[in-house]
């Protein structure tokens, strides 16, 4: 409960306009209460503390991701030759359900260099287009140990 309300005071910071130390306390003290609220009401499930933190996990690695996936693209822009290697590769998915299966593919999608091109129909290998492909294994343990693993831990 004790991260739920700091992320909870730092959004009130956020919409409030204003990061002061009066602003993040009044947002502590209210999320706490309307957390504890729900929990004492069985609304909140009694394993928020880890999705929570999954969730924030999940937000730093897509965040360097974001920052790595930028700086690779506008190295190639600014070279003279460019060093892409674009493939598309057929990755097996780990991820059932269709809420793992749409974060990955809207992660994938949204991280330059990478695309989402289809799912098929027995839901079972997700086909992306890659920018920089070394070698398909590569390219696959990339998505599977980053995106994928993070994203099934979310929902666990």
């Amino acid at each position: 409960m004790l991260l739920g309300s700091i992320l909870l005071a730092l959004a009130w910071s956020a919409l409030s306009g204003e990061l002061s130390l009066r602003n993040l306390i009044e947002g502590y003290l209210l999320g706490y209460v309307i957390l504890a609220l729900l929990a004492r009401g069985g609304v909140m499930p009694r394993n928020f503390a880890s999705r929570m933190t999954s969730a924030v996990k999940l937000a730093g690695f897509f965040l360097w991701q974001i920052v790595l996936a930028n700086i690779k693209v506008a190295a190639d822009v600014i070279r003279p030759k460019a060093t892409i290697r674009p493939a598309v590769i057929a990755l097996p998915l780990d991820a059932k359900s269709d809420g793992e299966i749409l974060l990955l593919s809207a992660l994938i999608n949204i991280t330059p260099g990478s695309v989402t091109i289809d799912l098929s129909n027995d839901r079972k290998t997700l086909y992306v287009h890659v920018m920089h492909m070394e070698t398909p294994e590569e390219s696959r343990r990339e998505i599977k140990e980053g995106f994928e693993r993070r994203v099934i831990e979310l929902f666990e």
